[in-house]
């Protein structure tokens, strides 16, 4: 429950039950809900789903707002507010908290439906203007959704909600250092494991401790004996293959000739989250030194694993990828599925098929004490049907073992059954890359 700052006004979450007290409020604005066949169902619904309301200082309930949830919008299905209260803001106000819960669950869109700028009505054109002022635009109006009546949908995006708001809105518990380690060891984690780990702390849920917590559970569970990696991305290129977001292209020369050259301790990650950078920050973590797709390592095999990662075919054999196979590793996938799985990349590399090609790629880097802009060759890489790899691996009866994490999972796998399991499919499967 939180309190609206004017007229002692409360906003409570959904909830079920308050059909009565739609009745009064849809009886109470005659001119605008004159229709008594449409608020006996506007009645129904509000009895029979959680609502929003808005509560005065004696208790009475003084608005109403009863959302209908789409796949991707959450629609103001019925929005009353008592004539009496009328542009105190009671209506902004939950409208407003709606919104926000609308976001936190993951909703793009909001949107409403009233009537149209045909409707000669003063009262639904300062309805209209009532929510262009909160921001909602108007698609077009509809002619044949309500018979006798133009209908306007009007819709607002949503603001992106943080992946920590998600997680707590959705995670019943906190997820524990003791809670992390006991998945671990369930999905096949054991003291002395190699361990390469890609993860996302919001698809598991809300973790005590952040990031930390997360890397501290993995030192646990593989134990001093153990080896942890993990990738370590700046995606530094050429800006001429840059897609999310491009950039125009009489800016690419000025970018090759400017971007700082790149530096292990000082060029920032490209969405690897947070766990990979509070673990890089461990003393005596180890960086592979490739400028585009390196690797962070601790443990007795950090040396062995990271010492040689070539510019060139930077995920093959001869880079870290290679090293973990060899030492049979693990693959932990914590929050995220095999979409996110980099050592499928080494299969890439390994399997002959259809459309496979070598292309030319860029960094700025420091030769001899100058920088310059450095070209070299590369697998042309294409992860599209990596997380349909990884299912087919698992209904083949791999070893990989799902355990559930908050509201996410942690899955382990070999990593050498998977890179061999994933040569045969692709050889099978792929045709040609797709882009």
């Amino acid at each position: 429950m939180t309190a609206h700052p004017h007229h002692q006004v409360q906003i409570v979450a959904p909830q079920l039950g308050l059909g009565p007290a739609a009745r009064v409020l849809l009886d109470a604005l005659p001119q605008r809900f004159s229709v008594p066949e449409a608020n006996d169902g506007y009645v129904t619904f509000v009895a029979t789903h959680p609502t929003w309301s808005a509560v005065d200082e004696a208790g009475r309930v003084i608005g109403l707002l009863a959302p209908l949830d789409h796949a991707e919008s959450a629609e103001i299905y019925l929005l009353v507010v008592s004539p009496l209260r009328h542009r105190q803001g009671v209506g902004r106000a939950l409208v407003a908290a709606f919104e926000a819960e609308s976001s936190t669950r993951g909703f793009r869109l909001t949107h409403v439906k009233t009537s149209g700028p045909s409707d000669p009505d003063e009262g639904y054109a300062q309805t209209r203007g009532f929510y262009a002022a909160l921001g909602y635009l108007q698609l077009g109006e509809v002619l044949d959704l309500w018979p006798g009546s133009p209908a306007v949908v009007m819709v607002k995006p949503l603001p992106t909600p943080s992946g920590e708001a998600t997680a707590i809105t959705r995670s019943t518990v906190p997820i524990t250092t003791a809670m992390i380690v006991e998945a671990l060891e369930s999905a096949g984690v054991c003291r002395g494991s190699v361990v390469v780990v890609h993860s996302s702390l919001s698809r598991v849920g809300w973790v005590a401790g952040d990031a930390q917590t997360v890397v501290e559970a993995l030192r646990l569970a593989v134990g001093e004996p153990g080896t942890i990696v993990m990738p370590a991305h700046t995606g530094l290129s050429d800006p001429a293959s840059w897609v999310n977001p491009p950039v125009p292209e009489a800016w690419c020369a000025v970018i090759r000739d400017a971007a700082p050259a790149f530096d292990a301790a000082l060029t920032p990650m490209r969405a690897m989250g947070g766990v990979v950078e509070c673990f890089r920050r461990l003393p005596g973590v180890r960086h592979s030194g490739h400028p585009a797709v390196a690797f962070v390592a601790l443990g007795p095999h950090a040396d062995a694993v990271v010492v040689q990662h070539p510019l060139a075919h930077a995920l093959g054999d001869a880079s870290p990828l290679g090293r973990l196979y060899e030492l049979d590793a693990r693959i932990v996938l914590f929050g995220v599925g095999h979409g996110n799985n980099t050592s499928l990349h080494l299969a890439e590399h390994r399997a002959v098929y259809m459309g496979k090609q070598t292309v030319q790629l860029g960094v700025p880097l420091v030769v001899d004490g100058v920088r310059q802009w450095v070209t070299y060759d590369d697998l042309d890489r294409d992860e599209t049907d990596f997380p349909e790899i990884g299912a087919a691996f698992a209904a083949a009866g791999g070893d990989q073992v799902t355990i559930p994490l908050g509201i996410g999972e942690v899955t382990s796998c070999s990593m050498r059954d998977l890179v061999d399991f994933a040569v045969g499919w692709m050889e099978q499967h792929r045709t040609t890359t797709v882009h």
